[in-house]
């Protein structure tokens, strides 16, 4: 057999073993998981196949934009009175500088209707848009090998997107992490093909609407990228002034006191994959399988302290870690921006739609290369990427409920893996 038949037999064997794990973590997580609990007589454990229909049908709640939405309207008509104290059937949490596009929607006429269709089919395609982010992230890592992407292992990053729970999930919520995660895939791609100023921007543009990505920042600064850190703060500058010249100074410092608010009261539903759910959950503190708005788990002091270390021993752990020459990668990166997730008190299962890029780059630039197949990463990317419902049958079992917070200690399994990266010293792994 002749090198290039050698190549091509080793691209195929790449190609298949790719394709083949998403075929079979969509059927362990959606047909054998469903097989099991219906032989143990435990019932319908739930699937994403709801989700799912509701993204095929470009169809999606109001998560996020009705109380963008109405508080822009309470805006209107109370110029004089803070927005954050506005009386919406939801909080609004967000910047108001992530308010800006729908300000501009409002000034082009545009009804409550066509705002919502509008953000719809932008939120549905930005789903697909983390795909071809993922795809075009790989096509260009493997390419810098000599190699070319196949069609099996772009099948497999499209069936690895919308069999992602995280991700359609923040879709049919109609929530705006859906956009966010394909910026994270955006800056991961930037990131790996040199273009640290757009990533830069970018990140700035995710901390609009989640101020926990400033983390990125803290990173950039760390690493000493100062064309990220000064396009981070141009763009921030731009975004700051043209909200204060829409809501005014004292709503947009208002933010701050939202913010301090937010750090000490969040909920212990099941779906809250971070510290604070998980302890909360293992003490029986607040509501788990149920879920009522607006109720937030009663306040206890050490564990609010205990979800201030682990977020501060994360944040540390990820800057102060000897990456060697990986340090200030995508990898580093990737890591910092599991963490951003993982360190807040309140951090729902679809924050983590941001594991589909950092997986695809995983991949391609490192874990195809191996010898051996690379089964952390598999397992920890099965636990972020899928919707494991049968656990919720562990909620009344002391000890072993944390078991529901499988999408948490995915996350922090797949950052764990990627710190390895920095010890495995292998050149495959830089980008």
């Amino acid at each position: 057999m002749t090198s290039v038949e050698l190549q091509n037999t080793g691209e195929r064997t790449h190609d298949r073993r790719l394709l083949e794990y998403a075929l079979l973590s969509l059927l362990l997580a959606n047909v054998v998981q469903w097989a099991v609990c219906r032989a143990l007589h435990l019932g319908n454990p739930g699937s994403m196949i709801p989700d799912l229909k509701a993204f095929f049908h470009v169809r999606q709640w109001t998560d996020s934009w009705l109380p963008m939405m109405k508080s822009l309207d309470y805006f209107k008509a109370h110029p004089t009175l803070p927005i954050y104290d506005a009386k919406l059937y939801d909080t609004l949490i967000y910047s108001l500088a992530s308010e800006l596009p729908l300000v501009a929607m409002r000034k082009m006429g545009m009804s409550d209707t066509a705002m919502l269709r509008v953000l719809a089919i932008g939120s549905w395609l930005a789903v697909w848009g983390v795909a071809v982010v993922s795809i075009a992230m790989g096509r260009w890592l493997l390419r810098r090998r000599g190699e070319r992407l196949t069609w099996p292992a772009a099948l497999a990053v499209v069936l690895a997107t919308l069999g992602c729970y995280p991700l359609i999930k923040g879709y049919s919520l109609g929530n705006a992490q859906t956009f966010l995660s394909f910026g994270f895939a955006v800056l991961l791609l930037l990131w790996t093909t040199g273009r640290e100023r757009w990533a830069g921007a970018v990140a700035a543009l995710m901390t609009a609407v989640k101020p926990q990505f400033i983390l990125l920042l803290v990173w950039m600064l760390v690493r000493k990228r100062w064309g990220a850190v000064w396009a981070f703060v141009a763009c921030g500058v731009v975004l700051i002034a043209a909200s204060v010249a829409v809501f005014g100074w004292h709503n947009n410092l208002d933010y701050l006191g939202v913010l301090a608010g937010l750090s000490h009261k969040a909920q212990s539903h099941y779906a809250n994959q971070s510290m604070f759910g998980t302890i909360n959950r293992m003490i029986f503190n607040g509501e788990n399988i149920g879920y009522t708005p607006y109720v937030y788990t009663p306040y206890i002091p050490w564990v609010y302290r205990v979800t201030v270390a682990t977020s501060l021993l994360l944040v540390g752990l990820v800057l102060v870690y000897p990456w060697r020459a990986l340090r200030g990668s995508t990898a580093d990166l990737a890591a910092m921006g599991i963490v951003s997730v993982a360190a807040s008190p309140m951090a729902w299962e679809h924050h983590y739609g941001i594991v589909v890029g950092i997986a695809s780059w995983a991949w391609f630039a490192h874990a195809c290369w191996m010898k051996k197949r690379p089964w952390v990463l598999g397992v920890a990317v099965f636990l972020c990427l899928n919707f494991l419902p049968a656990f919720n049958y562990l909620a009344d079992k002391r000890g072993w409920n944390v078991l529901q917070s499988y999408l948490y200690f995915g996350a922090l399994l797949l950052m764990g893996w990627l710190m390895h990266l920095a010890r495995a010293n292998d050149e495959a792994a830089l980008g």
